[in-house]
């Protein structure tokens, strides 16, 4: 990333400060606290773990890569295609519906910090009702935007993805925020390695095996006094 605007709007869209409302998912850890899976640090540094190397390698990375491809080449069906397949992969309503609305958010708060063709038909498609608009999809499409390189844009997002579900662990009161850093360290070489094959894996591989993570997001609506919406 040769430019200092380029590395500061990375900077400024992946920060857990922007609106994208990501902090109201926990992807599966609440439900699976309450019900008794997951108690100690261990215990979330596994079920992070398990994420990057299913959900985030074979399903959020790939995703993103092949969406800032197709953005770099103005493909629009294929950001469209892409994302409907991203709908399907996401079985569990919770996930699939908490994925769009993020995707969505980030849609609505990147406006007015980077434009694009490919990123402004993503939007009206959107808008439209035409397509769902899931964030990992989305993601790609703004970092292109971005003229965030597609190597810099899946670790980014790696980042983010593991630094969410830390920061969900610290709020369910399972660990502390000096764990959560160290835990969030521990798992730099794995995230860099799912990020690596997640640029490489194409289209028709995507799909990840999440048994219990996902009967926990089944479960996640009939819990009582919920802390996240999935």
């Amino acid at each position: 990333m040769d430019h200092p605007g380029n590395l500061l709007r990375l900077l400024q869209l992946t920060d857990s400060g922007f609106p994208t409302g990501a902090f109201a998912f926990s992807h599966g850890l609440e439900g699976l606290v309450v019900a008794g899976n997951v108690r100690s640090e261990s215990d979330v540094a596994e079920f992070i773990a398990t994420h990057v190397r299913e959900g985030f390698a074979r399903v959020e990375c790939p995703a993103m890569s092949h969406a800032w491809r197709a953005a770099r080449n103005a493909d629009l069906l294929a950001l469209v295609q892409l994302d409907a397949l991203v709908d399907a992969l996401k079985a569990v309503p919770a996930y699939r519906n908490g994925s769009a609305r993020t995707g969505r958010r980030l849609l609505e708060s990147a406006t007015g910090i980077v434009s694009g063709v490919s990123l402004d038909y993503l939007r009206t498609c959107v808008q439209n009702g035409d397509t769902s608009g899931h964030h990992a999809v989305v993601f790609g499409v703004v970092m292109e935007a971005a003229e965030v390189d597609e190597a810099t844009a899946s670790l980014a997002l790696g980042a983010g993805f593991v630094g969410g579900l830390a920061a969900a662990a610290v709020r369910l009161g399972i660990i502390g925020q000096g764990a959560a850093q160290r835990m969030v360290t521990g798992l730099h070489d794995q995230v860099a390695a799912a990020a690596a094959r997640g640029r490489t894996m194409p289209i028709d591989d995507m799909g990840a095996y999440l048994p219990m993570i996902d009967i926990a997001g089944l479960r996640q609506p009939t819990l009582p006094g919920r802390v996240f919406a999935s």
